[in-house]
């Protein structure tokens, strides 16, 4: 598992149910971004550049609000 996903795990953004159900990081060619599915495939979250070109924000796609931020 590489950091991107350690660290989306801590945060709670992608989980990993008991169940066998899991949420997983996945490239999207339409926004040129990465983003997070859940065991539905529904996008729940965008992981995009910020603003200041470093670091990357991950964006919760139903209230467009940054829930974290990945300093590079």
């Amino acid at each position: 598992m590489g950091y991107l996903e350690e660290m989306l795990l801590r945060e709670g953004v992608i989980y990993r149910a008991p169940d066998g159900s899991n949420s997983y990081v996945e490239g999207s060619l339409v926004s040129n971004s990465l983003v997070v599915r859940n065991s539905s495939g529904w996008v729940t979250h965008r992981i995009e550049r910020a603003s200041n070109g470093v670091d990357l924000v991950v964006r919760n796609v139903s209230t467009g609000l940054v829930e974290t931020r990945i300093t590079a």
